[in-house]
């Protein structure tokens, strides 16, 4: 049986099949879209996966992550919304 703890934060590596495990998914599993729940000791947190961008939401809003940019050294968050 699955622990209920997920373990600590991910290594770079981990961040890295992550990312390729979700382009898969999205590539071969997603049909219209996913609703997820993940429970964690800061709350719950939600994530929608879907074919379409949602009312009112700006495609530039969501980061590239496949194929992997170039440039991670600052996670996912692009450099420039770092520097206000």
């Amino acid at each position: 049986m699955e622990s209920v703890d997920p373990g600590g934060p991910l290594t770079d590596a981990e961040v890295r099949e992550l990312v390729r495990l979700l382009a898969r998914f999205a590539s071969h599993d997603l049909d219209q879209w996913e609703n997820w729940r993940v429970d964690t000791p800061h709350g719950p947190v939600f994530m929608s996966l879907s074919r379409t961008v949602l009312p009112d939401w700006p495609e530039d809003a969501f980061v590239p992550i496949w194929p992997p940019p170039a440039d991670r050294r600052h996670g996912w968050t692009p450099q420039a919304d770092l520097q206000g």
